[in-house]
């Protein structure tokens, strides 16, 4: 059998450099674009991180710009109202008879205690936060409980109806549920209209407990942040009755850091119902 012509040879080696350069130039192409796709999937990624480290800047510049406004109002009216008793008996006290210094005293006092509970709740806020909070479970029954923690509000106790089975009880630390029941409670006193409704129930392995009030209840605009630090309503800003706005923070971390949660739903007909679920003690 006859070779083939050289210019035949020239041509088929042409020809297969020619396939193997487009195989080579394909097999690049396809590494170019999935290292694209890989860089771009990257630089999607980074903007996504960036944007939520923006979103917590932020969120962490609101929570400073509430906490300027808590200290140059929440801090300073007290300070401002100690100092001011203070320094009018120290520097004029002859010229007040006994009742007087009584007020001013008095006055200092609570005044003083305003200015604890501030900081106290500031503290808190701080350790539910670093996720250093103390926590010390216990039984706790929880008709004795709420009972107890309504004895806060001994002028308005005949408006606060409790219903509760003797034997229920939580397996909570016994403080941390006393500043739970005692802000509901004493949130549905203040904004919501009475008689406000405390029900305790058990459900399987947890415990349920839930204030009602007969008020407006909660805007729902508003709802979305009632559990955020340093959150208050128009509505409350508007009004007489002082406020920084972490209570409904720090009950909502006192129940997590119990292993529970709260939340809030409009109360039937109206008004606004807080609840808190924690673990149900043991039989």
């Amino acid at each position: 059998m006859s070779e083939p012509p050289a210019d035949l040879e020239r041509l088929q080696r042409r020809l297969k450099r020619e396939h193997q350069a487009r195989q080579d130039a394909e097999a690049i192409a396809e590494r170019v674009t999935a290292d694209l796709y890989a860089t771009s999937r990257q630089l999607e990624h980074a903007n996504e991180e960036l944007l939520r480290t923006n979103d917590e800047v932020q969120a962490a510049n609101q929570t400073m710009r509430d906490f300027v406004a808590v200290a140059s109002h929440d801090l300073r009216s007290p300070l401002t109202a100690i100092l001011g008793f203070a320094t009018a008996l120290s520097q004029f006290w002859g010229q007040f008879d006994d009742a007087q210094k009584l007020d001013f005293i008095a006055s200092i006092q609570r005044q003083g205690e305003n200015l604890a509970h501030i900081i106290e709740d500031l503290l808190t806020v701080s350790k539910i936060e670093a996720g250093a909070l103390e926590v010390h479970p216990e039984v706790v029954r929880l008709r004795e409980s709420i009972a107890a923690a309504t004895e806060t509000f001994q002028a308005r106790l005949a408006e606060i109806e409790i219903t509760a089975p003797p034997d229920l009880a939580a397996l909570v630390d016994r403080d941390h549920l006393r500043r739970i029941l005692v802000n509901f409670v004493g949130n549905a006193l203040k904004y919501g209209v009475a008689p406000v409704a405390v029900e305790a129930r058990g459900h399987d392995e947890w415990v349920e407990i839930r204030v009602r009030d007969c008020g407006s209840g909660v805007p729902e605009e508003f709802r979305p942040r009632l559990f955020g630090r340093f959150a208050r309503s128009d509505a409350a800003k508007a009004s007489s009755v002082a406020g920084t706005g972490l209570g409904l923070s720090i009950v909502r971390g006192l129940a997590r850091a119990n292993g529970g949660d709260v939340w809030y739903e409009p109360n039937v007909p109206h008004g606004s119902l807080f609840g808190v679920r924690l673990p149900a003690a043991a039989a």
